[in-house]
């Protein structure tokens, strides 16, 4: 069976050229080299993180003649961008793939965001939702660099009465479209009461001749026109009514407040009129309102809530459009998703939430065939939202494989949480996954769980490590820990859910918890660590044992991580990842960044870092979404632990370990002598070590059953089995900053 330091078995660790501990060089890089397959085919971007709520906008992003793809999920406040490329299992096709580098050049944004060339420079610009209503970024090109810079902080309007903030609801999605065909920008918002659209016209044409111009406070070049425009206002029961009188005037030659609906202009029957496809919030489908007239004063006069005509787009809550060419035939096509930043009520299954209708029709007379309703979702994973990754040699061949838990489905027993099972085909140092089940031990029949967070550990002290999971009880909506004893001494995993049994945790355990179990202070047992969703880390010492959990708060703020809104729901996850012999503190919270707490002894770190992400070779730290979930494992055999960060949109990220560090397999004569007997042994082993140092004991697996076990030079430390169970056992010990890994038989 493979082991997480199967690599370095009689082996020592030397650092090649330290890291600095500064941030001067990344810790990892994003991994485009394990693959992915699902019944057989290998997925294009098995590790873009997932999508959920999506808003779409095309532009390019490299220096090639296509349009790339740019994704903001509304649920992440997450921007993911993608490159038109070629297929490579189908070298005819072009396709869209995950192209993470170009993420950091915008901007942190919330609720909505329009890419609009307002300038005419040839150049997308980015309109996003703020508190003072729209915000504007320019795109700047230098060489081959793009960045956006922020233009306005807020555009204003002359209302009916006085110049105010040009108000958009953050629930909501305006049209920011050229009207009146004048070549410079309108904005499309519908008043507070979500009723009645407004037409805030740009006047840069008009005054100026050119489009660039975005006003002021003092001098606003958008001016509200018309008491309201269209000539209708939404009804009772999702209609609407017709015939109002909304005096829209010709400008040329010359307040506002928020309910949550999203607007795209287009002409969809090819009268040159342009026509409304209207989102509301609390509709199921798109409303189609025809125009019959063009020019800057439309006029609808009718509609009809079924579109497409043929497969209509139907979502429980609040869809809206998009339209946008992404087959590359040079014709737009539709994209609908649900605008909504949570799942309320659970009524959206978010693994099939991007329907792509390809136009086989014009830009002005489309024709809308429905393709797929899981767009760019089919080539990653996508486990619906909340995902929270695990390892583990499942099947006992040697390698490490996957295991997710999942947010939840809604089925025949209510809204439940999953397992699912990514088997590894590969090797241990060429990982291939392979979705094996999407229902991994079939937890929903038997538990009402969702938010299912699993952690390997021993977490009965029998030696070999059980699968732990938390999870929110979906009668009671009370935080919930569980695990199920692994009945195997070796080998592939044996798991009964019915065997599961209830750790009773701390009394302030609530909602939004995310638990990490560790032994911190090496006595045998697992204590525990709790990232809470106000930001802190709680750390509980087990003064029972390792069948009796019995927990003591030593303190609310671990490692100094107190009470903060920025950082809040906060995980953690403890291992070596620098490989100097002392536990690491991984987090990952609500800023979208994963933090390491490093190169002290337990809970007295010096150094945090978080430019941990090697982005075109700068260390970086994206923003990789909220309510994040990070495992550390070395999934690809070479010694070093990597991350899995799953995000809640469904989906992970893998990052693998590219600190600078060599394996030898030549001990230094100046090292550590270490010296481990009886072996075989049975009752008691001895460690007589030359150095100083720290002991870790590893299961066969990789999972540190005690780790800190002090050991001074030159004295024998005795340490007892605890009645462990009979197999192969790895003590890593560090002294000096250097390792040895010893291997020991119990009988």
């Amino acid at each position: 069976m493979r082991t997480k330091y199967t690599s370095l078995l009689f082996l020592f660790i030397a650092l090649a050229g330290a890291h600095t501990g500064e941030g001067q060089s990344a810790w990892f890089k994003a991994d485009t080299l394990t693959s992915l397959s699902v019944n057989g085919v290998k997925l294009i971007n098995p590790w873009a993180g997932g999508l959920n709520a999506m808003q779409f906008g095309k532009m390019r992003l490299n220096d090639d003649e296509t349009e790339d793809l740019v994704v903001f999920d509304r649920s992440n406040s997450k921007i993911t961008t993608y490159v038109a490329g070629t297929n490579p299992l189908k070298p005819a096709e072009k396709i869209f793939i995950h192209a993470p580098a170009y993420e950091q050049m915008f901007p942190k944004i919330d609720n909505w965001m329009i890419l609009a060339d307002y300038n005419r420079d040839g150049l997308k610009d980015l309109f996003a939702s703020t508190s003072l209503g729209i915000t504007v970024y320019r795109q700047v090109k230098t060489g081959n660099a793009r960045s956006f810079v922020l233009e306005k902080d807020a555009l204003y309007t002359k209302g009916l009465s006085a110049v105010l903030n040009l108000q958009v609801g953050g629930t909501d999605v305006p049209g920011i479209v050229d009207v009146d065909d004048d070549g410079d920008l309108d904005v499309l918002t519908f008043d507070f009461s979500g009723s009645y659209i407004e037409l805030h016209q740009n006047l840069s044409m008009e005054r100026y001749s050119v489009p660039d111009s975005l006003g002021s406070s003092s001098m606003p070049i958008f001016t509200r026109n018309g008491q309201c425009w269209g000539n209708f206002h939404k009804g009772d029961n999702n209609d609407f009514v017709f015939g109002d009188d909304c005096q829209v005037a010709d400008l040329s030659g010359a307040k506002i407040l928020h309910a949550g609906n999203s607007i795209l202009l287009q002409d969809v029957n090819g009268d040159g009129n342009k026509d409304l496809l209207v989102g509301h919030v609390s509709n199921d489908h798109i409303s189609v309102l025809y125009n019959a007239v063009a020019g800057i004063a439309a006029d609808f006069t009718s509609f009809t809530h079924n579109y497409p005509e043929k497969d209509p787009i139907v979502f429980r809550i609040f869809p809206a459009v998009y339209a946008e060419d992404i087959d590359f035939d040079g014709v737009k096509d539709l994209i609908a998703s649900p605008n909504v930043s949570v799942n309320e009520g659970n009524l959206m299954d978010f693994r099939s939430s991007n329907w792509y209708y390809h136009n086989g029709g014009t830009n002005d007379r489309p024709v809308y065939e429905l393709v797929q309703k899981n767009f760019l979702q089919d080539q990653m994973v996508d486990v619906g939202e909340n995902a929270a990754p695990s390892f583990f040699d499942v099947d006992g061949d040697g390698d490490l494989d996957m295991i997710v838990g999942t947010g939840g489905t809604a089925g025949t027993n209510g809204f439940r949480g999953k397992l699912w099972l990514f088997r590894n085909t590969g090797t241990a140092k060429t990982p291939a996954y392979e979705l094996a089940s999407d229902n991994y031990l079939d937890i929903p029949a038997t538990l009402g769980l969702y938010n299912i967070k699993p952690q390997w550990a021993d977490f009965n002290g029998d030696g070999i490590p059980d699968l732990g999971f938390a999870g929110i009880n979906t009668a009671s909506l009370k935080f919930e820990y569980r695990y199920i004893p692994n009945k195997s001494a070796s080998g592939a995993a044996v798991l009964n859910v019915a065997d599961a049994v209830v750790i009773t945790m701390p009394s302030e355990s609530q909602i939004g918890d995310s638990p990490f179990f560790h032994d911190a202070d090496g006595d045998g047992d697992l204590d525990l660590l709790v990232g809470k969703p106000q930001g802190s880390i709680y750390y509980y010492i087990n003064t029972g044992t390792g069948r009796q959990f019995a927990f003591r708060l030593e303190t609310d703020a671990f490692a100094g991580v107190s009470i903060n809104f920025e950082g809040r729901f906060s995980q953690i996850s403890v291992q070596d990842i620098d490989l100097d012999g002392r536990p690491d503190l991984l987090t990952a919270d609500h800023t979208g960044t994963i933090r390491i707490f490093s190169k002290a002894d337990w809970g007295k770190w010096t150094a945090r870092e978080s430019l941990l992400i090697n982005i075109s070779d700068k260390a970086s730290a994206p923003v990789l979404g909220r309510y994040l979930y990070a495992a550390v494992a070395d999934y690809n055999g070479d010694g070093k632990p990597d991350v899995a960060v799953g995000t809640n949109a469904g989906g992970i990220m893998l990052f693998a370990n590219i600190l600078p560090i060599t394996i030898t397999s030549t001990e230094p004569g100046a090292g550590n002598q270490v010296k481990v007997y009886p072996n075989p042994a049975s009752g008691h082993i001895t460690i007589l070590a030359s150095q100083h140092s720290s002991v870790n004991i590893l299961s066969v697996n990789g999972e540190v059953l005690r780790n800190n076990i002090h050991v001074q030079a030159g004295e024998a430390t005795e340490i007892p089995l605890l009645n462990w169970p009979t197999g192969l056992y790895l003590l890593e010990v560090t002294g000096k900053g250097r390792k040895v890994v010893k291997k020991v038989v119990i009988k």
